[in-house]
């Protein structure tokens, strides 16, 4: 059986004419969000096959703002970025921007640091086939790496999951142990603090908690194609990506490795009508979701109570 699982509005992200590029929760659970002004030029657009461009040909400008506690926290503009960019997160003081793609070029300088007046202060190489990159309030950065990273010629991405400090330096990689297997492509990352770091992987479709950056539990849920999860203590909530449905469900996870699903939910707009999310980010005890324009979140706890 199919629940109900109402979020609840958190902001309305129109930012006029700008097409929305990155969009997920920081350290600090404000709801970060960053746009495009310029006509995006994404991919290429040749004859034939269509690759991801690094680089448009004319530098674009962006719209960064954050939102906490119902309140517009940050709104500013970055002009002149020579990178198409695919992430946005808190990095200390500042802003970390970051272009998905590398080019498979080690040390292309793909994450660009800003301050929160627009000045660009410093870049480093982030790898790869960058699908989900969240920071922690010290300003460690965590890259999740999918499948065309992993496999790529960036040496750094084919770990799957690795961690930065807050200069680029690269802290840790990811190494499988206790019968798991390699990532193959990070389907979602969920960085709940400095301490635990959540992740969900093909091809184990293993949901992984790292403790201290060492591997301190691992469950195996029966919902292929998570692309974000949200914990709370021994509950996760998960979401499917899209493509594979739209579900949402709650699993209890046990000491000895053993999960039990407790329910399976629809996304719901506050008047009943389904919500259809473009894009999910799981962050601590909470899935953040984009949809119509707007963020929404929904909780494990809440989750729990519909569950009943």
């Amino acid at each position: 059986m199919i629940r109900p699982l109402p979020a609840r509005l958190l902001a309305d992200l129109d930012a006029g004419p700008g097409a929305l590029v990155a969009f997920g929760a920081g350290p600090d659970r404000a709801l970060y969000a960053l746009h495009a002004l310029k006509p995006l030029e994404y991919r290429t657009t040749r004859p034939g096959p269509s690759y991801p461009k690094i680089n448009p040909a004319q530098p674009q400008d962006y719209r960064a703002r954050a939102w906490l506690d119902g309140r517009c926290v940050l709104d500013l503009r970055i002009v002149g970025e020579r990178y198409n960019v695919h992430a946005l997160q808190p990095l200390g003081d500042d802003l970390l921007l970051a272009c998905a793609r590398s080019g498979g070029s080690a040390g292309r300088a793909n994450g660009r640091v800003y301050s929160r007046d627009g000045r660009r202060l410093r870049e480093f190489a982030l790898g790869d086939g960058i699908g989900h990159l969240q920071t922690t309030a010290r300003g460690a950065i965590w890259t999740g790496y999918f499948d065309e990273g992993v496999f790529g010629d960036d040496p750094v991405s084919a770990c799957g999951l690795a961690a930065w400090d807050a200069h680029g330096a690269n802290t840790f990689q990811f190494q499988p142990q206790d019968g798991l297997d390699t990532i193959c492509d990070c389907y979602a990352l969920n960085v709940a603090d400095e301490r635990q770091t959540w992740l969900y992987y093909y091809t184990e479709f293993a949901l992984v908690l790292l403790r201290e950056r060492r591997i301190a539990g691992q469950w195996r849920p029966p919902f292929d194609g998570a692309c974000a999860v949200a914990v709370q203590r021994r509950h996760a909530l998960m979401y499917r990506n899209p493509r594979r449905g739209r579900e949402a469900a709650l699993f209890r996870l046990d000491g000895d490795g053993r999960c039990s699903e407790l329910a399976r939910f629809e996304l719901q707009r506050e008047d009943g009508a389904p919500l259809r999310p473009e894009r999910v980010d799981g962050r601590g005890d909470t899935l953040y979701a984009y949809a119509d324009g707007c963020a929404w979140a929904v909780d494990v706890e809440q989750a729990l109570a519909a569950a009943l």
